[in-house]
Order: structure tokens, then C-alpha cells, then sequence
């Protein structure tokens, strides 16, 4: 009944799948004597302090998660989505031009990205040897990697054709969709290419419970390919470095726990020591996302409670720190910060209500690409992330308004004439 339900693919569930990391942290640094996680090594605090806060950040993250499950689910009701639109006027409009835009969208996104190959790195094998490098890669070549949306839209935008016309995907949109995420992982960024798959799937599932038993076993088989894929890239970056991959013999929750790759508590231990009781920001991170985008153009620097920790305790050589959801609630709120985790869930669960009671398939589909490419990564980020959504949905509604503007154009014609 579960997986016949929407509840697998609700916000409470896709949250909840990435909160665990705090679980599994918990059982791994109960049996540490001394290792705590990578970032926490940083701060050269006593291994008394350490538990201390560990004990701490747990009861924290517990009555947080409580917290945002009792919001999340005081008004959740079942809902089954029902397309509320005919196929007429601009839909129609829409299912026989949307290839004038898929086509050129798709073509420019792999052109572009083989192009960029060779100029990053001599050729597409290189890159995707080296795909962990590519941040460096990039920056050496003084190239962007912007281009890449026009395929990812073309992709939305076919999937929504589909959709409207009732017709089965296809192997060769299946295929396309894995380019897709070929192409992001190339980037070494093993969680944005997922997510670009889950989205899809989650549209699938939410509109067709008969779907959702097939998505589940597809959900599995790609969670554990990420896990992989993750080994993979360190093996990449050995290579890269010239190193002899001594790497791959640690520990496998050294390496995803310790290595803070997943939603943990020694990110939280961080922040309890960076930040005073005394002392909150109320509210002013969660506008970091827009200072890290539009800010940008008014010469203004990036902004994050992560880049703010790595500048106090981490070297240039290592990745930031990620505060995630509850952390950041922590920052703002300070012991307020379960309260704000409620209003979340409470904000989730509204957001959900409206999106399958609305019978909208455009809706549905970026409430898909919402609920994967936010909500899903959310407990181990910051809402500085809500960024990956906006990129995953701009580019796809802009194709959307450009077509219906034809649209209205070619209505205007028909009636002028």
C-alpha cells in the first residue's frame, strides 16, 4: 500500500531518505575514539568536546525531524491527481510545435558539451576520466557550462509533450534522458544527475499510481548506481592527481560519513561550536541564494553559512561544509530552530496539496523537479540550494512561454485574418 499510495514520493519521504544520514552517523561516531568526520578534524577540538556535541547535534536532529513530521503531516490528506485540462487551444498548440524547440534545445547541448571536452580537456574520454577535475578543468579553460540547460530543457519539455499526447516513452527518450545525466556527471556532480532522472520519475509516479511499483524499483537501481558513481569519482581524482588510489581502501562509512557527503552530525558539532546561543541571523541565509545569483551582477561575493565555516577552519585544498536544513534553522533561529522545521513541513505538505489538487500537468512537473531537486537534498544543504531547482525549471518554462507566444502570435494572424 505504500508504494501504491503517493506517500513514497512525498516531501515527508524524499526528506526523510536524506535525514537518515544523521541516523547512520549517529550508530558509525558511536563507536569513534577519535576520528569524528573530516571537518570536524579541522578544528583541533578535544575528543570530549566532540562527544559532548555529537550527543548534542543528536537530539537536536531528532526533535527537528519530529518537528517537521508533525507539520508535514497536520493537514496531509491523500490526493490523487487528475488532469484538469482538454487538449485544445494551447496544448494542442504546444503537442504539434514543441520540436521546434526540443530538436535545436538537444542538438546545442550535446554539441556544446563535446566541444567543451575538447577544450577542457583534449577529448570526451579525458573528461569523463577525469570528470572529478572538471571544476579545475573549467576554470583553466575560462569556459561556462551554462549551455548545458538547453538540453535538460529540451528534455522537460519533450517529457511534457508525452504527457499531453498519452503516448508511452520511448526508448530513444529514455535513452536521451541518460545522456542527460552522462552530462552532469561528467560535470562531477553525482547528485544533480540523479535528481535530473528522479524528477522524471516523480512525474511519472505522481500522475500514474500504476507507475509507481516500476519507479521504486528504478529509484533503487539509481541510488545505488550514485553510490558507485561516487567511488568512481575518487578514483577519477586519483588519477588525476597521480596519486595511487590508496583512497579506495578506506572505510566505506569513513568515506561517506566521515567525508561529510551525506546529511551529519559532524556539520552540526561545527555549528554549535561556530555560533553562540546568544546570537541568530533570523532569517538573513535564506536570501543568500538570491545574493549567490543576482548578486552576482552588482559585484556583490557569494554568500553561505558553509563558506563561512570553511574561511574559519578549512584549507583551500577541501571542499565546504554543508550546514543542512536544520543547521541553517539553527544559524537563524537559534533554539527556535525545530519550530522553523515545523512551518517546513507545514509549507511542504500545502505546496504538495495544491500542486496534485491543481490536475495541471506543467505544475506537476515542476513540483517534480521542486520535490528532487530541492526537498530531496535539502537535510544535508542549505536553502542556498534552492538554486538547483531554479535551474532545473527556468530553462524548461522559458521554452514553454517562447512556445506560447507563438501561440498567441499565430492566434492573433488567424483572427486578423
Amino acid at each position: 500500500m505504500y508504494l501504491n499510495d503517493d506517500d513514497f514520493y512525498s516531501p515527508l519521504s524524499m526528506f526523510s531518505i536524506m535525514y537518515l544520514g544523521y541516523a547512520i552517523g549517529g550508530f558509525y561516531y558511536s563507536g569513534a575514539t577519535h576520528n569524528f568526520g573530516k571537518f570536524v578534524g579541522f578544528l583541533n577540538l578535544q575528543s570530549s568536546t566532540v562527544v559532548d556535541l555529537m550527543r548534542v547535534s543528536l537530539i537536536y536532529a531528532i526533535i527537528c525531524f519530529l518537528c517537521f513530521g508533525v507539520g508535514y503531516s497536520l493537514f496531509k490528506e491523500k490526493v490523487r491527481f487528475k488532469d484538469s485540462f482538454s487538449i485544445n487551444g494551447f496544448w494542442c498548440f504546444y503537442v504539434r510545435y514543441y520540436r521546434i524547440l526540443v530538436i535545436p534545445f538537444l542538438i546545442v547541448g550535446l554539441v556544446y558539451w563535446y566541444w567543451i571536452a575538447h577544450v577542457t580537456a583534449g577529448g570526451m574520454l579525458n573528461m569523463l576520466m577525469y570528470f572529478q577535475a572538471f571544476r579545475h578543468l573549467v576554470e583553466d579553460a575560462n569556459v561556462s557550462t551554462l549551455p548545458y540547460h538547453f538540453y535538460y530543457a529540451g528534455i522537460y519539455l519533450w517529457l511534457l509533450a508525452i504527457h499531453i499526447k498519452g503516448e508511452p516513452v520511448t526508448k530513444f527518450f529514455l535513452f536521451c534522458s541518460i545522456v542527460g545525466l552522462v552530462i552532469n556527471l561528467s560535470q562531477g556532480r553525482i547528485t544533480l544527475a540523479i535528481t535530473f532522472l528522479f524528477s522524471q520519475m516523480f512525474f511519472f509516479a505522481l500522475k500514474d499510481e500504476n507507475l509507481r511499483k516500476k519507479v521504486f524499483i528504478y529509484f533503487i537501481s539509481l541510488m545505488s548506481f550514485a553510490f558507485v558513481v561516487y567511488f568512481l569519482r575518487m578514483l577519477s581524482n586519483s588519477l588525476f592527481i597521480g596519486a595511487d588510489g590508496s583512497a579506495l581502501d578506506k572505510n566505506i562509512f569513513e568515506v561517506i560519513i566521515g567525508g561529510g557527503n551525506v546529511a551529519d552530525l559532524q556539520q552540526l558539532v561545527i555549528i554549535f561550536h561556530t555560533y553562540s546561543v546568544n546570537e541568530a541571523n533570523v532569517g538573513l541565509t535564506y536570501f543568500d541564494w538570491i545574493r549567490n545569483t543576482l548578486g552576482q551582477f552588482f559585484g556583490m561575493k557569494p554568500s553561505s553559512i558553509g563558506l563561512t565555516i570553511k574561511q574559519l577552519y578549512v584549507p583551500e585544498s577541501s571542499g565546504a561544509p554543508t550546514p543542512g536544513a536544520i543547521g541553517e534553522a539553527y544559524v537563524n533561529f537559534n533554539i527556535a530552530g525545530p519550530l522553523f522545521m515545523f512551518f517546513v513541513g507545514l509549507a511542504f505538505t500545502f505546496i504538495y496539496k495544491y500542486v496534485m489538487k491543481s490536475g495541471s500537468p506543467l505544475l506537476l512537473l515542476i513540483y517534480s523537479i521542486f520535490l528532487a531537486r530541492f526537498i530531496f537534498i535539502y537535510p544535508k544543504v542549505d536553502s542556498t540550494m534552492f538554486i538547483n531547482f531554479l535551474w532545473g525549471a527556468t530553462p524548461f518554462l522559458l521554452g514553454v512561454g517562447f512556445i506560447f507566444i507563438l501561440f498567441e502570435l499565430a492566434k492573433g494572424k488567424k483572427i486578423n485574418a
